[in-house]
């Protein structure tokens, strides 16, 4: 097949910015340089895809940063940046943006088009799946760009939720405590009361011997040896409540403390949060209150669906081109001389196959032939052999006969008669 005739005015280079921009659409630029009156149509493509990429890869970037963040750093600034994090972000906002980049391309060059200004039914069907993965990369990319324009109201928002989260923590430390301090509690009182009347005792006791008694005497009569006894068994029901339960009331002490410090630690962290998750819940909450937020969210989420949709779309409007009617040219003479080649092949194929019939064939036709001529050589020996053999029998029959003709013929009459 002869090649495409190229134009004789057809460009070499089409400039910088061309050349870089018909890069990111994907197109075949040898072709696109002879076709002056596609130049714009398929740079405005390849922008569209490179700045939907780089959008992609300052969405993923920003996203990223939280990710790895110090949890400690309430606020994206200039004065505290998290190097790691930052490091971490930049690496992963360029591979997030040449992911999309890569996907945008593909999605655009595998697209169907009729090469007509409407958009038929067969192109939005073949086209679905492409338009259902743009619409999700579109929202992918918008959410932690939406997240950067609301951020001081985010930010403002994660106040009020993390104290609202302290607060939910501290009640959780109280609830989980509660058993503790209330047998605390119960324990203490009843270690009161014996300390109390153990108290009473000791005073009653002391006024008894000093003579400030109701009795009025001084010294240990039977008033105070019965105010003694009674004081005894106060002293040993309060050393019977100490080897029973100090131990118990010492050990829950140290697990109310222990409870406390890490409800301490946990309110600590529930107030300082400032993950991306935590940062999405609080947009939330602030869409959720706020329902102009929400209209300016959705409006934002909807202009990145239809930038990332845009180049989709695209395909399947513009009509045919010079660039288009060559790349058919083009794609048509490749197939073609696909087609040749692979004719030329079978072509080869089938003489081989000839040529080697006929090798086996010519082979076999001297194979049978030296058989022929060794079987002629063998039925020849043979009948030479048996005309020896003859005239042998023939010799040694008549030298029988001349010695003793009778029995020779006795011998062959015998022979000769039949078996009964």
């Amino acid at each position: 097949m002869d090649k495409v005739n190229e134009p004789a005015n057809e460009m070499k280079w089409g400039g910088l910015l061309n050349e870089f921009l018909w890069t990111c659409a994907g197109v075949n630029k040898k072709i696109l340089r002879q076709c002056r009156a596609d130049y714009a149509k398929y740079a405005g493509m390849g922008g569209t895809i490179l700045f939907t990429a780089l959008m992609a890869m300052l969405s993923g970037g920003y996203a990223m940063y939280f990710v790895f963040a110090d949890p400690n750093i309430e606020k994206l600034s200039t004065d505290h940046i998290d190097g790691h994090a930052q490091l971490m972000a930049i690496c992963f906002g360029i591979f997030w943006g040449l992911l999309i980049f890569n996907l945008d391309r593909f999605i655009v060059n595998t697209m169907y088009s009729d090469g007509k200004h409407t958009i038929s039914k067969d192109e939005i069907i073949s086209g679905l799946p492409r338009i259902i993965m743009a619409v999700f990369l579109g929202i992918v990319i918008s959410t932690p760009l939406e997240m950067k324009i609301f951020e001081d109201r985010i930010d403002h928002q994660l106040v009020i939720d993390n104290i609202k989260r302290a607060n939910d923590a501290r009640k959780e430390s109280e609830l989980g405590n509660k058993s503790f301090i209330e047998r605390r509690n119960e324990l203490e009182k009843e270690r009161k009361e014996i300390s109390k009347r153990l108290a009473k005792a000791n005073y009653e006791l002391q006024q008894e011997a000093e003579g400030t008694a109701l009795s009025g005497k001084v010294g240990h009569g039977p008033i105070y040896e019965d105010k003694k006894a009674n004081r005894d068994a106060i002293q040993k029901e309060m050393d019977d409540w100490t080897s029973a339960h100090e131990t118990e009331l010492t050990d829950i002490k140290q697990q109310i403390s222990a409870n406390a410090s890490n409800a301490g630690a946990n309110i600590s962290k529930a107030s300082e949060e400032n993950g991306f998750c935590v940062r999405y819940e609080a947009f939330s909450n602030v869409k959720s209150e706020n329902f102009s937020l929400q209209l300016v969210s959705i409006f934002v989420m909807l202009l990145f669906i239809i930038i990332e949709t845009t180049p989709t779309f695209f395909k399947m409007m513009i009509a045919s081109g010079p660039y288009d009617d060559l790349l058919r040219s083009e794609m048509h003479r490749v197939r073609v001389l696909s087609d040749q080649q692979i004719s030329d092949l079978n072509d080869n194929v089938n003489t081989e196959v000839k040529i080697s019939t006929e090798k086996n064939r010519s082979r076999l036709e001297a194979e049978m032939a030296a058989n022929k001529e060794l079987l002629n050589q063998i039925a020849t020996v043979q009948a030479e052999l048996l005309t020896t053999a003859i005239v042998k029998w023939r010799e040694e029959e008549l030298t029988k006969i001349e010695k003793n003709p009778s029995q020779y013929i006795q011998t062959g009459t015998a022979t000769n008669q039949p078996k009964s």
